[in-house]
């Protein structure tokens, strides 16, 4: 069974995940130098992400701009990926190189320079979990 319902359900969560890590004064600058714009597909249920680290963010205070739907911003790196992967990973569960070694995420353009960021997204997997227990959603959590 999936662990989102549908779209609305898997948006309201990245979403608000997504703000607290737009803003993080720790992690912001550090992602932000990245200098991409990282587009995330998700199946089951049918999403797409687009964060951009490339350009100031139009937001005050904000490291990036996220697109939730489709989005017009060309993509440095599109990871395509279930939602169920995504939520594993936000926890920390994943080994993201053996999952695209076995294709559970497609990924293209430049996969070795989003690979590169993901030390610095270790202290995420304990915001995502929190997030999700403030929503009030402890069913959701991984254990």
């Amino acid at each position: 069974m999936a662990t989102f319902k549908d779209a609305d359900e898997f948006y309201s969560v990245m979403r608000t995940f997504f703000e607290k890590v737009r803003f993080d004064p720790a992690l912001g600058p550090k992602l932000a130098g990245s200098k991409m714009v990282i587009r995330f597909i998700y199946t089951d249920p049918e999403a797409e992400i687009t964060i951009d680290f490339l350009n100031p963010s139009t937001t005050t205070g904000a490291y990036a701009d996220i697109d939730y739907g489709p989005s017009t911003k060309k993509a440095d790196v599109t990871m395509k990926q279930s939602a169920d992967f995504s939520h594993k990973f936000w926890h920390g569960k994943t080994n993201v190189v053996a999952s695209l070694a076995t294709r559970q995420i497609i990924a293209s353009g430049s996969v070795q320079k989003a690979l590169g960021l993901l030390p610095l997204l270790r202290p995420l997997y304990a915001v995502y979990p929190e997030t999700i227990r403030e929503m009030g959603r402890e069913e959701l959590v991984v254990k």
